[in-house]
């Protein structure tokens, strides 16, 4: 390695002009990072990271930011704080590039994959043709492990992580000295972010490009990152190797950062650590959790449901023939990647989507016919509850808490107005915020407050059903052991039976009493949660568990994963 920075950040701050006075977002951050080095970025959301990232390639708008202190880039040290748009035109892309969490989002749908690929090598080889830049292209996703013949498909004929791949072999076409990765594998299956992580680091190694990683998983940063920089609240908390501060962290944050993710060797249903947050009730520690009623509360049999379009010359399945239950009082976790059918299972059950054959019953009635019977769909809407993945996307941005959680309420009960705002005071004690958050707006919450939000309009009716649908996967790690604590709390409280659907399999081993493995929509394997865990039946669920991170190393390394069988 080369003894010049790759890059090198001297009393970085950044302050946001807003109608309300100035905001500063970072404060005297400093740090360096050597060719070949991936440094790792933590924090949670606010604290500042994606505005160091951007700050980096200078994106921010100086009409409404003020920029200050020094971002270097090695070989000749230009600083770009502060540099004309004409050398920044000529830096981005070529010497320093970014790859986003969204990588639906980054590309264009209106072109094909390989068109984009090489325009962003064109911006940078004017004098380079139409052929050469195709080609290029081509090599660079055979790079990526797609093949060069997918390079004629739009972003949409793509899987997300394909989609990921392409973002990143368009960061990387004309080799940058520097490679800003914000988020870019968050909404990645385990097993696709195993491949993506990798990839990156295959990359990296080649080609001696120094990687700065902004994430808030702290598995990922244990699996990839040489060193890492702990921000909270703007400032820079503590820095060092990523085995030193992993297992021995010297500030108090960066322990119950790392204390708050679950991992595969977390002891299920033990109550999670959270950071700097109070909990939102006081639990008895010797409440135990009620037995489970006997009995199936909600099944599906034999479901099939095909993907719509007329075009298709053959029906296209996204669930295929499965069969599975949720019983009185019980947890059951839906695992898969994307694309494997697990949402499409959930609004069967929740009467928004009609099977194409098959069965759907909820407490011994069949219910497949509710997609198209308005009232039998009311009727299942009554038991049968959904928790969103996105806290801020499925909460109408114009209505008001109150609005928001009463709206149920008023659909399937009798209570008049007074009464229906005090069960949404009541609804919000209980999960942890205030009567007096009824007159906000969600744009005035955080993630996490905006997600229990969306719990109390799924309790506001008492269901006897709550379909969680990947409901903490957006979230950073310290929220997202404040919800489910949260839910563990009112699934003792009020005998919920729950369907929990998610990629994070140290999630739903931590929350779950049995798993169901789902691949390419047919059912692999189901069965108690510690059988599937320990003693895993189908060759999938054994891929699944290898690509996960096992642990947090507890004497330093990186994490270990469980040993691929076969």
């Amino acid at each position: 390695m080369s003894d010049r920075p790759a890059l090198s950040v001297r009393d970085l701050a950044v302050t946001f002009r807003t109608a309300r006075g100035p905001v500063s977002a970072v404060r005297d951050v400093s740090f360096d990072m050597a060719p070949g080095e991936v440094l790792g970025l933590v924090g949670e959301s606010g604290s500042g990271k994606s505005t160091i990232g951007l700050a980096a390639l200078a994106l921010h708008d100086p009409a409404r930011t003020r920029v200050q202190g020094a971002v270097r880039l090695g070989g000749d040290g230009l600083d770009l704080v502060g540099a004309s748009e004409s050398a920044l035109k000529k830096v981005r892309g070529a010497r320093v590039a970014m790859v986003f969490q969204d990588a639906l989002d980054a590309l264009s749908p209106y072109h094909t994959i390989g068109a984009q690929i090489a325009e962003a090598y064109r911006v940078h080889h004017p004098r380079a043709g139409r052929g050469e830049a195709k080609e290029r292209a081509a090599a660079m996703l055979e790079r990526v492990g797609i093949p060069a013949a997918r390079a004629s498909d739009h972003p949409h004929h793509l899987s997300g992580g394909m989609r990921q791949r392409v973002v990143i072999a368009m960061a990387l076409i004309n080799d940058p000295a520097v490679l800003i990765a914000d988020e870019p594998t968050t909404a990645l299956d385990a097993r696709v972010q195993h491949q993506v992580l990798d990839l990156i680091g295959e990359l990296r190694s080649e080609a001696g490009t120094a990687m700065l990683l902004i994430t808030h998983d702290v598995g990922v940063v244990a699996r990839t990152c040489d060193r890492m920089l702990v921000m909270r609240d703007g400032e820079a908390l503590e820095e060092g190797p990523t085995e030193r501060l992993l297992t021995s962290p010297a500030h108090p944050y960066t322990k119950a950062l790392i204390g708050a993710a679950p991992t595969l060797d977390t002891v299920p249903g033990s109550r999670l650590p959270t950071v700097d947050a109070p909990e939102p009730r006081q639990r008895t520690e010797a409440r135990l959790r009620a037995a489970p009623a006997p009995g199936v509360l909600a099944e599906v049999r034999d479901l099939r449901v095909d993907h719509p379009g007329r075009r298709r010359a053959r029906p296209h399945p996204a669930v295929k023939g499965v069969s599975l239950h949720v019983a009185h009082g019980e947890t059951l976790g839906l695992v898969g990647e994307s694309g494997s059918g697990k949402s499409t299972i959930a609004r069967a059950l929740t009467g928004l989507r009609r099977p194409t054959s098959g069965e759907v019953r909820f407490d011994g009635r069949d219910v497949s016919g509710a997609a198209t019977d308005t009232r039998l769909r009311r009727e299942l809407s009554r038991d049968v509850q959904l928790v969103f993945q996105d806290p801020y996307a499925s909460l109408n941005p114009r209505h008001t808490v109150e609005q928001i959680v009463t709206t149920p309420l008023r659909i399937h009960t009798d209570l008049d107005r007074s009464e229906r705002g005090r069960r949404a005071a009541e609804l919000l004690e209980q999960v942890g915020l205030s009567p007096s958050h009824l007159s906000r707006h969600p744009h005035e919450f955080s993630g996490g407050q905006r997600q229990r939000i969306g719990i109390a309009r799924a309790l506001a009716v008492r269901p006897r059903l709550v379909i969680a649908d990947e409901p903490v996967s957006a979230l950073d790690v310290s929220v997202q052991a404040q919800v489910l604590n949260l839910l563990m709390d009112l699934r003792e409280e009020l005998g919920l039976s729950l369907l929990f659907i998610s990629h994070d399999l140290a999630v739903v081993r931590h929350f779950c009493d049995r798993i169901a493995v789902l691949k390419k929509g047919e059912l692999v394997e189901v069965g108690p949660r510690d059988a599937v865990f320990d003693s895993p039946a189908a060759p999938y669920t054994r891929e699944l568990l290898a690509a996960f991170p096992h642990h947090l190393p507890p004497g330093g390394g990186r994490p270990q994963h469980v040993a691929p069988v076969g």
